[in-house]
C-alpha cells in the first residue's frame, strides 16, 4: 500500500524534494515532463511516466477544450474592456496563450486520473504543480505537501532565443522580450537614419499595401514584385525585424518597400494619454479577475474548475502587455485615420500585430490571408484546422493550389468568391533553385526533425522519447552502412523540443553539423536526400514539399501505428514509413536504389503540379490582384 504520491514537474523539482521521500518504497513517484524521467531513470528512482495515462482521445478533448478557451473573453457581458472600438483582451497573441494554457490543461487532466486510480490520502509536489493540485483537494480528505521551488518559472514567451550559425556550428543565446525589443529598436532606428525606408505616413499621400510581420527573405519576390506598384509597400514587424540580416534588409532597399515603425508613430502629448489609460483599464481588468463566479465556471473540465490554477499567471500575462496593447490599438487607429489603406495582408490572425489591424478596421479595407505552409488535412485530422485560421477568417483566403480551394469550400462552405488561388509566392525561388549533386565520394543525407508542439496536446514524454530513437537509428545506421553523411536542419520555431533535439544530437557525435537559420534551399540542395520525422499526426511539414520542389528523394517517418492517408501519401511523392519499420533497409532504398530514387521524384512532380498553381511566378499573380485594389 501506498503511503503517497510524488509529482514532479521538472528537473528543478527534484533538487528540493528529499532524497530520503524519493527512494521511500512506500510513496509512487510520477514525472510529468521528459527531463524529469530521464533524471530519476539516471539516479535509479522507480517512478511512473505521468502522461502515458492519458489516451489521444482524451488529449483531443483538452484539445477542443483549448480552442473553445482561447477566445475566453469573447464570453464577457459588457464592452468595459474596448478602446476604440477594439477589445483590450483580444489582442493578447493568441499563441502564446494557447503555449500557456495547454501545458496546465494537460498536466491538470493527468493529476485527477492520477487522483482517481491512485487515491491517495498525501500528495507530496514542489511548487511547479501545487496551483494544479489544489482544486482536487478541496474536497477531498488528502493532505498536501509543498517543497517550495525557488527556481524562477518565467512564462515561456518572456523570453527570446536568438539562434545562428558560425559555419557548421549552431549558437544560441537567450534575453529577455523587454532586451531583444531595445536592441531591435536601437538597430531598426540605425539602419533607418543610414537608408531612409521609414514611412512617413502623415507626409505620404500615395495609396498603401500593407504588409504584416512577413519575412523579407522569405517574400523577397512577392516584394520586388511590387516594386512598380504606384503607391506604397509597406512592411510593418513587430515580432521579427525586417531587416534581420544583410539579406533582408538588400531586399527591402531593391524593392523600395518601406517599414512603418509603429512605436514611433504616437505623437508625445498621445504617447503621455497612455498612462492615464493604463490606469483606468488597469483597474476595470483588476475587477473583472474578481469576478470567480465567471472564470470558475468557464475555466472548468468535467464539473471541476481550474481557474485557481492558472489565475495568477494570467493576470500576469495580460497586466504585463496591457500599456503595450493600448499603444498598439493607438498607433494602428493613427494609421488608419491618416494614411490610404488599401489592402492589408497577412499569414495569420492569431498575432498581436495582425490582431490589432484585423480588429480596428472590422473589414472596411480588403484583407487577405495568405496561405504560408503545407498543410494537408483528411477528415480525421481536420479538428486542427482551426490552428492556421481559416475557418474563422472572414474576408479572401489566398490559397497554393486548387485542391485547397476544394478543401475549404467542401468542408467549410466558404464562397468561391473568397478564396483566391495564387500559388505560394514563398516558394517562387525554389523553382529555378533545383541542383542535382555531383560529389558521388558520399552521400550527404539531411535529417529534419519536426519539433512537437504543445499547442496541439499530444506533446508527451513517450513521443519525446520515440523521436529520439529515430534520430538516434538514423546516426547509428548511416555509420553502419558507410559513405553516408548527415547533416540536420531544425525548425527555427522558439519551442523547447527543438532546444531537446539539439542537445540529443550533439550528445550522439558532436561533428554533426546542425543548422537553424541557414536558407532552406541552401540545405536541402547540399543533400542527396531528405528525411523529415513527423511526430504528430495531423503535420504534414513544408519540408516535404520543399524538398519534392528541389528534387531531392524525400522520406517522412511517422510516429503512429498507421499513416493519415494525405494525397502525398497515397500520391507516393514521398516514402513514407513508421518508426516501427526498419530505418536501414529503408535509408539504403532511398540513398542508393536509383530506380526508386527516379520513381519517386517523378511522382514528387506530378504531385507539385497537382498542389501548387503559378509555380515560379505566384508572386507576380499576388502582386497584380493587390496592384488592382
Amino acid at each position: 500500500m501506498i503511503s503517497a504520491v510524488i509529482l514532479i514537474g521538472n528537473i528543478s523539482d527534484l533538487a528540493v524534494i528529499p532524497n530520503e521521500l524519493l527512494k521511500d518504497n512506500t510513496v509512487k513517484i510520477f514525472s510529468l515532463s521528459l527531463d524529469a524521467h530521464r533524471e530519476l531513470e539516471l539516479k535509479k528512482i522507480k517512478h511512473k511516466v505521468a502522461d502515458e495515462l492519458l489516451s489521444q482521445e482524451e488529449r483531443f478533448k483538452i484539445f477542443d477544450k483549448m480552442i473553445e478557451l482561447r477566445s475566453w473573453y469573447s464570453r464577457l457581458p459588457s464592452n468595459d474592456y474596448e478602446l476604440e472600438g477594439v477589445n483590450i483582451l483580444e489582442i493578447f497573441d493568441t499563441q502564446e496563450f494557447q503555449s500557456f494554457l495547454m501545458p496546465k490543461l494537460i498536466n491538470f487532466a493527468i493529476i485527477d486520473k492520477i487522483i482517481r486510480l491512485e487515491s491517495p490520502k498525501k500528495i507530496i509536489t514542489a511548487g511547479s504543480l501545487s496551483e494544479l493540485v489544489q482544486p482536487f483537494i478541496n474536497n477531498e480528505d488528502i493532505e498536501l505537501k509543498i517543497f517550495q521551488n525557488k527556481t524562477e518559472n518565467n512564462l515561456f514567451w518572456d523570453k527570446i532565443t536568438i539562434k545562428f550559425n558560425i559555419g557548421r556550428t549552431p549558437l544560441a543565446f537567450t534575453i529577455s522580450r523587454k532586451n531583444y525589443l531595445r536592441i531591435k529598436n536601437f538597430i531598426e532606428t540605425m539602419a533607418g537614419f543610414i537608408y531612409n525606408f521609414w514611412f512617413d505616413f502623415r507626409r505620404s499621400k500615395k495609396k498603401c499595401t500593407v504588409f504584416l510581420e512577413f519575412n523579407p527573405e522569405s517574400f523577397s519576390n512577392l516584394l520586388l514584385a511590387m516594386k512598380n506598384y504606384d503607391g506604397n509597400t509597406i512592411l510593418i514587424n513587430q515580432r521579427r525585424s525586417p531587416i534581420w540580416s544583410k539579406k533582408s534588409l538588400e531586399i527591402i532597399r531593391k524593392s523600395k518597400c518601406k517599414i512603418l515603425k509603429i512605436d514611433d508613430i504616437l505623437t508625445i502629448k498621445e504617447k503621455r494619454e497612455i498612462s492615464l489609460l493604463t490606469k483606468i483599464y488597469s483597474q476595470k481588468i483588476e475587477k473583472l479577475w474578481e469576478n470567480s463566479k465567471f472564470f470558475n465556471e468557464l475555466f472548468e473540465i468535467d464539473d471541476c474548475s481550474f481557474w485557481g490554477s492558472i489565475k495568477e499567471g494570467m493576470i500576469k500575462m495580460y497586466s504585463s502587455k496591457l500599456t503595450a496593447h493600448i499603444s498598439l490599438i493607438l498607433s494602428v487607429k493613427q494609421f488608419f485615420e491618416n494614411a490610404d489603406i488599401r489592402c492589408l495582408v497577412s499569414l495569420n490572425e492569431s498575432g498581436e500585430t495582425e490582431k490589432s489591424f484585423l480588429a480596428y478596421n472590422k473589414r472596411k479595407i480588403p484583407s487577405i490571408l495568405l496561405e504560408h505552409g503545407f498543410i494537408e488535412r483528411t477528415v480525421t485530422t481536420k479538428r486542427f484546422d482551426i490552428l492556421s485560421d481559416y475557418e474563422s477568417f472572414n474576408d479572401k483566403i489566398a490559397v497554393w493550389g486548387e485542391m485547397k480551394k476544394e478543401w475549404l469550400m467542401n468542408q467549410y462552405n466558404i464562397k468561391t468568391e473568397r478564396i483566391i488561388v495564387t500559388g505560394s509566392p514563398r516558394h517562387d525561388n525554389y523553382f529555378f533553385s533545383r541542383l542535382e549533386k555531383i560529389n558521388k565520394k558520399e552521400k550527404i543525407l539531411l535529417l529534419a526533425p519536426n519539433p512537437i508542439n504543445d499547442l496541439n496536446g499530444l506533446s508527451s514524454t513517450d513521443l519525446k522519447l520515440r523521436v529520439n530513437k529515430v534520430i538516434a537509428e538514423v546516426i547509428s545506421s548511416a555509420k553502419k552502412i558507410g559513405g553516408v553523411r548527415i547533416i540536420v536542419k531544425l525548425h527555427p520555431i522558439q519551442l523547447k523540443h527543438n532546444e531537446e533535439m539539439l542537445s540529443f544530437i550533439k550528445n550522439m557525435d558532436k561533428s554533426i553539423p546542425v543548422y537553424l537559420w541557414s536558407p532552406i534551399i541552401d540545405t536541402i540542395n547540399k543533400a542527396d536526400a531528405v528525411l523529415v520525422i513527423s511526430p504528430e499526426i495531423h503535420a504534414t511539414p513544408t519540408m516535404l514539399l520543399e524538398s519534392m520542389i528541389l528534387g531531392k528523394p524525400t522520406m517522412n517517418v511517422y510516429l503512429s501505428k498507421s499513416v493519415p492517408q494525405y494525397y502525398h501519401v497515397q500520391s507516393e511523392a514521398v516514402f513514407t514509413v513508421t518508426d516501427s519499420d526498419y530505418i536501414m533497409n529503408n535509408l539504403k532504398k532511398i540513398l542508393f536504389d536509383e530506380k526508386f530514387q527516379d520513381t519517386l521524384k517523378k511522382n514528387a512532380d506530378n504531385f507539385v503540379a497537382k498542389s501548387l498553381s503559378f509555380r515560379g511566378n505566384a508572386s507576380e499573380k499576388l502582386a497584380s490582384i493587390l496592384q488592382s485594389y
